[in-house]
């Protein structure tokens, strides 16, 4: 009888212990890409106002603030190769309207990036909190005797 009565115990231990069994968590891998691949992905830049309407601006005289200001008032965006930039500051375009043009797309691209970064931060600490929850409501479950009170709290 007493045998019998340890082997049903150690059945029940035994079932009641693979409810704390679970697969480890596995980190997720971290894809990583080339420049190619990133510049391919990034949004392409938009111009309301044309290079060639900034070279006619700088032709006509219009000083480089103003210029600047038109840019900024029109949200245009540009991304330029070092070569176009050379051909830009050859037809008249001012040095700082060139300068105001690349370092407006870089800390646009900086922004996006940085955006991105806090979108994937929430969502990890969204599915930190879920997973959280789900070990907690696991350790609530009737393991023990004691029940309802949870696993390491006493009446």
């Amino acid at each position: 009888m007493t045998s019998i009565r340890s082997l049903l115990l150690s059945a029940a231990l035994a079932v009641l212990l693979q409810g704390c069994v679970d697969t480890p968590v596995v980190p997720p891998k971290i894809e990583r890409m080339t420049a190619a691949e990133l510049e391919a992905r990034l949004p392409q830049p938009v111009a309301a106002l044309s290079l060639e309407q900034v070279v006619a601006l700088a032709r006509q005289g219009i000083g480089a603030g103003e210029i600047i200001a038109r840019i900024r008032a029109s949200g245009s965006r540009y991304r330029l190769a070092a070569s176009r930039i050379v051909e830009l500051a050859a037809q008249g375009v001012p040095l700082e309207v060139l300068d105001h043009m690349v370092s407006a797309e870089r800390t646009r691209i900086f922004d996006d990036m940085a955006a991105e970064a806090q979108r994937r931060e929430q969502a990890c600490l969204q599915r930190i909190a879920q997973e959280a929850n789900l070990c907690s409501l696991q350790a609530m479950q009737p393991m023990s005797p004691c029940w309802p009170y949870p696993m390491n709290r006493f009446p």
